[in-house]
């Protein structure tokens, strides 16, 4: 029987994989031991450059940023997984906190017997990718390129979107770890938020062969998901390094 502690580590650690994914699809340097992931590398937009992955070792976290702010010319984020760091004295401030959610494969949500709802698909080529992209990143004030074609290569992160004539209007992100996949990056150009993020755990859970659904939500996203099934776990923060 897992805790809410086991809970927490498997979602940072299912989170810290996303990471890896597309950091390494754009071809930045990222590490990884047991206690944290980071990376030497400017970060894409919405992506931290450390997330915490124990709850435990919390002034060898602390050293790890400090060499950040070193390593790093511009400001940059740090996902604190377990609530345990206080970066207001390094020159951080608190950008939001956030739940970890978990949804477990015989829940409500997964009983779909692995369909996924109409109108949803893979995404499988380079053009599908930029289309869903663009429709993700509608509201991104950067023109900076966070999904490269590369990421497609990887067996463990998969992309669906639901296809109108206009391209996409629906959309997540699913990432495959030992003992979880991650729904993240979930949207919807519409009204209907909540058919959505049920549509997209659907879609999770037929590509999940029976692991748990992880992932973090913040806000009105928070909601939705609790509403479709999920279960808060655990909460984190993410620091934001103000500009000098």
């Amino acid at each position: 029987m897992r805790t809410l502690a086991d809970k927490v580590r498997i979602c940072a650690a299912n989170n810290a994989d996303l990471y890896e994914a597309v950091f390494r699809a754009l071809g930045l340097r990222e590490h990884r031991n047991p206690f944290i992931w980071w990376s030497e590398s400017p970060a894409p937009p919405y992506y931290s450059n450390l997330t915490t992955l124990d709850s435990d070792p919390i002034e060898l976290q602390l050293k790890a940023v400090k060499q950040l702010s070193l390593a790093l010319e511009g400001p940059f984020a740090v996902k604190d997984g377990f609530c345990r760091l206080d970066l207001a004295d390094l020159g951080f401030k608190l950008l939001f906190g956030a739940s970890w959610i978990w949804a477990d494969p015989n829940s409500a949500i997964g009983d779909t017997g692995g369909r996924m709802a109409v109108g949803w698909q893979r995404i499988c080529d380079a053009d599908a990718l930029r289309a869903w992209e663009n429709a993700w990143a509608s509201d991104n004030p950067s023109d900076r390129r966070v999904f490269p074609p590369a990421i497609l290569d990887n067996p463990g992160v998969a992309f669906f979107g639901r296809a109108t004539t206009d391209g996409f209007d629906a959309g997540c992100i699913v990432n495959r770890s030992p003992e979880a996949m991650g729904l993240s990056n979930v949207f919807a150009k519409g009204n209907d938020a909540e058919t959505v993020y049920r549509d997209a755990a659907n879609a999770a859970f037929a590509h999940a062969n029976g692991l748990p659904l992880v992932g973090y939500e913040h806000g009105d996203a928070l909601r939705v998901a609790h509403i479709t099934g999920f279960e808060p776990v655990g909460d984190l923060r993410i620091w934001l390094q103000l500009s000098e």
